[in-house]
Parts: structure tokens; sequence; C-alpha cells
């Protein structure tokens, strides 16, 4: 936004409107917050207060280690599918009561009728989400009886491949592991792999790391590992 004024006097050189534009990073802040994103926020607000709409959650915890549940809503207009951001709400608990109760009070809070109009569910597979006793869901249920239901699909999918990894040797996920922080811990040794796939002219890739919170990682890093292996028959 800083190089917009420098484009519209370009543009418009004759403009008196354009020589006198000015848009620093604090100003664009301001117009996107108090003006751009208010107003988009309560076309929002007017058009699920309209229409059926379904509600996508996810629940997470930042590097301040303040948790926030995030909102995230479909509905159709004017025969389109809309993916639309809602809010992201700070949490101190993380319980199924307390998210209830944050989805009720933020809902009423900007007039949306979601007794009415809410008529889907979307999270995943967690407990406190998905579980059968008092979780979101039946809490949910209790409300709008009718309300369609549906688990997370790449959740369900992880949990079922890191079941299924489960019943292998825990040593092949070990030797991923300890190949990665043998390269990730010495820069020298980063260089010379680097130098090695620039020898055998190939791209550079890295070595990935098989991480427990990334959906179906392990197999990224096997794969990479094996593209590497190959390079040396």
């Amino acid at each position: 936004m800083e190089h917009l004024p420098q484009l519209m006097q370009a543009v418009c050189p004759d403009s008196k409107i354009a020589k006198e534009i000015k848009c620093s990073s604090t100003k664009t802040h301001d117009i996107i917050d108090h003006i751009i994103g208010k107003e988009s926020f309560n076309n929002l607000c007017e058009d699920l207060g309209q229409t059926k709409f379904s509600l996508i959650t996810d629940e997470s915890t930042d590097l301040s280690t303040t948790k926030h549940l995030c909102l995230v809503v479909r509905y159709a207009k004017m025969n389109r599918i809309k993916d639309c951001f809602l809010a992201l709400i700070p949490l101190e608990e993380a319980n199924a009561p307390t998210l209830f109760e944050h989805i009720v009070i933020f809902f009423r809070s900007n007039n949306i009728p979601y007794k009415d109009n809410l008529i889907g569910f979307a999270s995943d597979g967690a407990n406190v989400m998905m579980g059968r006793n008092n979780s979101v869901v039946t809490l949910l249920q209790n409300e709008i009886p009718n309300i369609f239901i549906l688990k997370c699909a790449c959740h369900s999918l992880h949990l079922c491949a890191s079941y299924a990894c489960a019943q292998l040797p825990r040593f092949i996920e070990d030797l991923v592991r300890d190949i990665y922080n043998y390269f990730s811990s010495s820069p020298k040794r980063v260089a010379e792999f680097k130098n090695f796939q620039i020898f055998c002219n190939l791209k550079v890739h890295k070595l990935l790391h098989p991480s427990p919170t990334r959906w179906l990682s392990v197999h990224a890093a096997v794969k990479r590992i094996l593209e590497q292996l190959s390079l040396c028959s």
C-alpha cells in the first residue's frame, strides 16, 4: 500500500487528488481494521441473519500460549458457495461448555439467529468437539436437534494412519527422525548435502521432519529420504 500513492501519481500526473494521496502502513492498517474490516464483518453478519449457514470450528494455542477458537462459516449467496472467516475468539479454557458458551455469546451479540439458521457443524475429531458425552456437538444438538454434523475427513484419515503406523516397528520412524536431526543440527552437513545435490544436477531439497502435529508428515519425510537414496544406488 505504501507504493499506491506513487502509482496513482504516475498514472494521473495532472490530478490534484492523486498528488495529495498518502497511505503509509499505519494508515493502511487503520483503514483495513476500522473501515474495510468492520464493513465486511457487518455485511457477513447481516447475511448470516438472513440465510442458512454451516459453522466450521477449530481450537488452537498460539506462541504466546493463548488459546483461540476460530470460526469459519459456509453459506450460499447468489448461487455461489462462500467460505468466510468469521471470528477468532480468545479463550481461557478449552473445555466443551466454555467453547459452546463463546459460540453462543458471539452469535447473540451479533444478532445472528443461530437456532434458526445454523444447519451444519464441522470440526476435527477431538473429544471436546465430537465426543458422545458433553461435547460441543452434544450441546449444539440439545438446542438444534436436526443440525448436520461432519467430522473432518483429513483428521480422521490422519488418526487411521497414525494407528496403522503404530503397528510398524518403532525404529523406522526413529530412523527418519535421526536422519533429519543429523543434518539439521549441523550447518556444515547441510552445506555438504546441498553441494552433493548440485553435483548430481538435482533440484536442492531439504530433508523433512516428521511432525506429530502435521498430518501424514511421516509419509512425506520417508518419501524425501527414498528420493535421496535413489541417487546413491
